[in-house]
């Protein structure tokens, strides 16, 4: 059985002989486990199961600043990270005025699926960041994005359906190809609640989110939805939506045994090993410990993919992300009957 298949029957929640991984890792976590191990390789080498490509795409404007796509401008040398910060909000005011949405950039498009194809063995993901809300609100700014849901809801509409717009025509693209799955990105969450609240959520956003992973769904391709932070409320609603793969699944924000019982037969939990509690602080003893704890809840029957919770930033000792590596290829228990 390739990676691929095994991924797919965990997907499809049957009992798996190995739970599959993926080795998550910032550009600075990396770039220490080079530095520790010697290896230029070492994310090549960890052989995970998930191949993953991003739609993001920048124009290096000096002094550590990046546009991106749509104009935004990050600042990446004011924290860590592979984004940064925003800096410039190509809509600032309610009205979209002069701007100009992208069109997809189908030749980059096409070298990324290329690249996933060349790797038929793996679990393709084709990831479109920043896919609804943060979209919006990098246009838009966090602040004028909240009021305006409130004070400016069609213009709020029209920038929603003109990113949906063009996620749409990524997927066109993408589907082209043999690819396994779409990935949208969109924080929603905090670390209690929503953002914008569910009833926002639920008119704003919903209604989008069933266009996108529909329009994925009728290529035959799977939906994974990344959000950090607490979305209980909407769980309902995803399963609702079809929503195959939801990452990242925080331990310290959902109970993982509760939300397994709940919701593990209809989604595959992505994620589930604290970058925020368990992998900068712990020994590698308690992080195998408690990779064990949360294989055992979630793999069973199938429906999980284990992975840290985000990828894996700078804080994180080089042992324990050895320790991680070890448990996900050596100690990899079978998934219960």
């Amino acid at each position: 059985m390739t990676q691929r298949e095994l991924v797919i029957q965990a997907l499809e929640h049957k009992p798996v002989p190995v739970i599959p991984y993926y080795l998550d890792l910032t550009e600075g976590e990396l770039e220490k486990m080079i530095q520790y191990t010697g290896d230029p390789l070492y994310f090549e080498h960890s052989d995970s199961y998930l191949a993953q490509e991003r739609n993001e795409s920048f124009v290096d404007l000096g002094n550590g600043r990046f546009q991106d796509m749509f104009g935004v401008v990050w600042d990446k040398g004011v924290q860590e990270g592979d984004f940064g910060i925003v800096k410039i909000h190509p809509i600032p005011e309610a009205k979209l005025g002069d701007y100009k949405f992208p069109e997809p950039d189908e030749a980059l498009i096409r070298e990324k699926c290329e690249r996933l194809t060349a790797q038929p063995d793996k679990f393709t993901m084709y990831i479109i960041g920043f896919s609804l809300y943060e979209r919006l609100w990098t246009l838009h700014s966090t602040f004028e994005t909240l009021v305006d849901f409130l004070e400016e809801p069609e213009f709020i509409e029209e920038v929603l359906d003109k990113i949906v717009e063009y996620n749409c025509k990524v997927v066109d693209i993408v589907a082209q190809y043999p690819i396994d799955c779409v990935f949208f990105g969109d924080d929603w969450g905090q670390q209690v609640g929503l953002q914008m609240g569910y009833p926002i959520w639920k008119q704003f956003l919903k209604p989008r989110l069933k266009k996108m992973y529909d329009h994925v769904k009728s290529y035959k391709m799977y939906v994974a939805q990344h959000s950090c932070g607490d979305c209980r409320e909407v769980f309902p609603d995803l399963v609702e939506l079809g929503l195959d793969i939801y990452n990242t699944f925080q331990p310290e924000v959902y109970d993982i045994v509760d939300f397994k019982k709940r919701f593990g037969d209809s989604i595959t939990f992505f994620g589930g090993i604290s970058t925020q509690c368990i992998l900068p602080f712990k020994t590698p003893e308690e992080v195998k410990a408690e990779m064990h704890r949360v294989m055992d809840i979630l793999g069973e029957n199938g429906g999980y993919i284990l992975a840290p919770t985000h990828a894996m930033p700078g804080d994180i000792p080089p042992e324990n992300v050895i320790a991680f590596m070890e448990v996900a290829r050596n100690e990899n228990p079978k998934a219960k009957d």
